[in-house]
């Protein structure tokens, strides 16, 4: 038996080479993790570095159509797509959020996202003219307003201030969970009752005006196909700021910095198709200026400046909902009008 002494010595020494030898198993995930999280943040900058440096040298029309024709390559199109990243076109919009699905700061409920939104909406921008002009004299015709992915409010917020919206408008925001939340705080705080927001799309069939401001580039299905699903199509819709191109429709990916979204580049003439298919009219169009969306290494599938557009529906559609409905009802009134007749007196023709 070891003295008692000796024994705490070898505890002792024992410990200190347990204490040189094992790392918890939760220490060593938290270090994976921070190196991870390192490993992000300089392919990040890696990314917007690259992009940014390719931008520039788009603008070269010379160099341009070097890069046009380098990019066909298969081995230097792989590397050109390792240094922009997620900044390059898609097939779809699937495809585009999933390239930026790994890293942090993404998405559309992302605070500083709406924070921007809040503080672009305590003005008026040169978009917002055009769209003012044709709702203006609406007013006395419009009492349900479905904003069409409102963020919290902030498009109610600005044009309040230069539209006189009567008392009993209802304005509903189609939006996320959490910016339908920061809505409703934040109406509570303006004590503002004319405000409601849904996450339920049907809540459009009674609307008078549909407007997809800024918002309708972040839905992979056409709009107009949206809103021949309604019962009721709304009578007027207003799209503005929303990037179209003049080539095949696209997916890519927005990237201001702090926050990262993936949207859809629908080709101009075949939006304006769409809506006159499903019986609506084009009653104008405008080009938003003061946004852009540039791809590098893309610049002729980028978008110099966004668009806007009025539609005035030409017949009161019942959508493709009532009409599925109508047909499906059509013998069953045809029946109904046939047996009233069997019971319907004579006429006596002299």
């Amino acid at each position: 038996m070891q003295p008692p002494a000796f024994r705490k010595a070898s505890q002792h020494r024992r410990g200190q080479t347990a204490g040189r030898n094992y790392t918890p198993y939760t220490s060593r995930l938290g270090t994976f993790d921070v190196m991870i999280s390192i490993w992000k943040r300089l392919r990040l900058a890696q990314i917007r570095s690259c992009s940014w440096i390719i931008l520039r040298l788009n603008r070269i029309p010379p160099l341009f159509i070097i890069i046009k024709a380098l990019r066909e390559f298969p081995v230097i199109r792989h590397v050109f797509i390792a240094l922009v990243g997620y900044n390059r076109p898609f097939a779809t919009l699937e495809d585009a959020s999933a390239s930026i699905a790994g890293y942090d700061q993404s998405g559309h409920e992302h605070p500083g996202y709406v924070e921007l939104l809040l503080t672009m909406a305590q003005s008026l921008r040169p978009s917002d003219y055009p769209a003012l002009f044709h709702i203006q004299p609406l007013l006395p015709h419009i009492r349900n307003v479905f904003d069409f992915g409102g963020n919290a409010g902030n498009l109610f917020y600005s044009y309040s201030n230069y539209l006189k919206l009567p008392s009993d408008v209802v304005w509903t925001v189609y939006d996320l969970p959490k910016n339908r939340d920061a809505g409703v705080r934040l109406a509570k705080e303006k004590n503002e009752t004319r405000l409601r927001f849904t996450g339920r799309l049907n809540d459009a069939e009674d609307a008078d005006l549909f407007i997809a401001s800024g918002s309708l580039h972040y839905f992979e299905k056409p709009l107009p196909d949206i809103i021949a699903d309604f019962r009721q199509m709304p009578r007027y819709v207003l799209v503005n700021r929303t990037p179209l191109t003049d080539g095949p429709p696209l997916a890519t990916v927005q990237d201001a910095g702090s926050w990262r979204v993936a949207c859809m580049l629908y080709n101009r003439d075949d939006l304006i198709r769409r809506f006159e298919k499903v019986g609506y009219e084009t009653v104008d169009t405008w080009r938003a200026t003061e946004l852009s969306l540039f791809i590098p290494g893309f610049p002729d599938r980028s978008v110099p400046a966004y668009s806007g557009m009025f539609f005035r529906l030409a017949r009161r559609a019942t959508g493709t909902a009532g009409a599925l409905a109508l047909i499906v009802y059509m013998p069953a009134i045809y029946w109904l009008i046939n047996f009233g007749q069997q019971f319907a007196e004579p006429v006596l023709v002299v």
